[in-house]
């Protein structure tokens, strides 16, 4: 008899039943927002010890086909599209210190880049409607001069310009990037010194003009402008908030 865990038919047990959870997936027998049977229901399903199921539902998790919810209603369920299991990755390699800060920026500069290419081909009335709601909230949160009021709008409009692409992949990245970004700006309250809704009202202008080489060009110069101002307060700050 093998212990739970232990090598059964070349793979672990835990791995054949995150692979038979998948294949339920993949089958569509259990669709985004489905909630997953007890983990005591599980281990006589599949007829293994809960600590597998527990194992292949922790992996689930952290690879980001799983979320967890607690209280009468929680337990796992199939998570909607996202990326947030690479961006928890991505977030504790930095809270780790073994990826710079410096080389998330850059790859947002760059997703944002494609996506402008993209949207200025697909993007529709739905979606620019969400940019003309994203910067009029982006406004009226500026006003107030709160700091932490100002941040889910100015990442909000990242994911606005990846959804716009209409490509699922760079939505997804593009997600995850903007809510670690999202994490330093909360940690770090930055307050918004430099002019942010000039240039995006320009590369929405120009997304509407279809003008993808205009778009990437102002996006280029606005981000990295705002990584300047990002990375320096990051580095010259002698310690976060908590």
């Amino acid at each position: 008899m093998h212990a739970e865990g232990s090598a059964a038919g070349g793979r672990r047990i835990f791995e054949r039943v995150r692979d038979a959870i998948l294949d339920e997936i993949g089958a569509q027998r259990l669709n985004p927002g489905d909630r997953l049977p007890s983990e005591r229901a599980l281990a006589e399903a599949f007829h293994v010890g809960r600590h597998a199921v527990r194992e292949a539902l922790r992996t689930l998790e952290m690879s980001g086909v799983l979320r967890f919810a607690k209280g009468v209603n929680g337990g796992a369920f199939v998570r909607e599209r996202s990326g947030e299991g690479v961006g928890q990755s991505i977030r504790d390699m930095i809270v780790l210190g073994r990826m710079p800060l410096e080389d998330l920026m850059a790859v947002r500069v760059n997703l944002l880049m494609q996506a402008a290419e993209l949207a200025a081909q697909r993007a529709d009335d739905e979606d620019f409607a969400a940019f003309d709601a994203n910067i009029a909230e982006t406004v009226r949160c500026l006003e107030m001069g709160d700091p932490l009021a100002t941040i889910d709008p100015l990442v909000e409009f990242n994911r606005v310009l990846g959804r716009a692409s209409h490509n699922l992949v760079l939505s997804m990245l593009i997600d995850s990037v903007a809510e670690i970004v999202a994490d330093v700006l909360r940690v770090y309250r930055l307050t918004s010194e430099i002019e942010l809704v000039a240039p995006r009202r320009a590369v929405v202008a120009a997304l509407r003009a279809r003008d993808a080489a205009e778009a990437a060009r102002i996006l280029t110069a606005h981000y990295a402008q705002t990584t300047r101002y990002v990375l320096s307060r990051v580095n010259s700050a002698a310690k976060p908030d908590a």
